[in-house]
């Protein structure tokens, strides 16, 4: 099947879309990715040297691979992955692609960075650390009336440390921030925790004003209703959320092909295909960490920069003839 990938990150697309299929790179390039702000008719009538490269994302960093040897794209899901005894780390296992056995090589093992299922797993480690806060909030605010104990529990929403997290998916700063922005339903759904998390902390003042008054049994409904409705629902939107951010982490696997060898490189997503200037890769910077398996850099406008793979020499340790 022939498809040219536009710049539209395969998070996304829906699961009808074309990049759900094996997907072979061929054909111009539908947009263009600012490495060197020249993609368009004056880049494509330019006699200055160019290649193209399929710009995917690993580790929140960009980084390309030559579409010379880039054969198809598919989703990790779409696959049975064997594995094998004895492996390095970075091979994942095998796979029968169209009749050949061929290697899964996980590109976040071979750079040195965690792997997926990690994220996952600290994820839910944060989320349920965060129902807990809120759970011990309220049992403190009630045995503040019971014990008469004071409450020592951040009133202000944007002090907790649900507050911190969610502020700074908010105001751009976590790096979930890109997801959310990009997933117009991760994004409500996270929105959706403002309303109860402000009225969990709200009832502070007044529970602790009625039972100065010696209203505890009011003070305590008060408590009993926020914690049967506010706190539930921060609850279920925990979970709702991280079903759709671990749906997220699934890999992608870009088949490539280096002389006569063939291998899957498993990556975080790809996200679009960049025709960049030979000129205009740049040396790594001395100070550089995990440059083994790359070849340079190209600096886009934006600030950001896409780091050029080595397929040859991840070919040579990864999967040697």
């Amino acid at each position: 099947m022939w498809f040219s990938i536009g710049m539209i990150p395969y998070k996304d697309l829906d699961d009808n879309s074309p990049m759900n299929q094996p997907t072979t790179i061929d054909g111009p390039a539908t947009v263009s990715a600012e490495p060197s702000a020249i993609l368009g008719e004056e880049f494509a009538q330019s006699d200055d040297a160019v290649t193209r490269y399929v710009v995917v994302e690993i580790n929140h960093n960009l980084y390309g691979m030559s579409t010379e040897s880039t054969v198809e794209l598919m989703s990790a899901d779409m696959t049975q992955i064997t594995r094998v005894p004895q492996s390095p780390d970075f091979i994942t296992g095998v796979i029968n692609h169209r009749g050949t056995i061929i290697p899964v090589i996980d590109m976040r093992s071979l750079l040195g960075f965690e792997p997926r299922s990690a994220e996952a797993e600290k994820l839910t480690a944060t989320f349920n650390q965060l129902k807990e806060d809120h759970i011990e909030w309220l049992d403190a605010l009630q045995d503040a009336v019971y014990k008469d104990l004071k409450f020592t529990k951040a009133t202000d929403p944007t002090k907790c440390n649900f507050g911190k997290w969610y502020e700074s998916i908010i105001d751009g700063s976590s790096p979930m921030s890109a997801m959310a922005q990009g997933d117009p339903i991760l994004k409500a759904l996270i929105e959706r925790f403002d309303a109860p998390h402000r009225k969990i902390h709200s009832i502070a003042e007044q529970v602790l004003g009625l039972n100065q008054e010696g209203k505890q049994e009011e003070a305590v409904k008060i408590i009993g209703t926020v914690r049967d409705t506010d706190l539930a629902l921060m609850c279920e939107l925990f979970d709702q959320i991280l079903v759709a951010i671990v749906s997220k982490l699934d890999s992608m696997m870009v088949i490539t092909e280096v002389g006569s060898r063939k291998t899957a490189i498993a990556v975080d997503g790809v996200s679009f295909v960049a025709d960049c200037k030979d000129e205009s890769i740049e040396p790594l910077p001395d100070t550089a960490e995990n440059t083994e398996f790359l070849s340079g850099l190209v600096h886009q406008s934006d600030g950001s920069y896409i780091l050029i793979t080595d397929l040859k020499h991840i070919y040579n340790i990864a999967s040697p003839a």
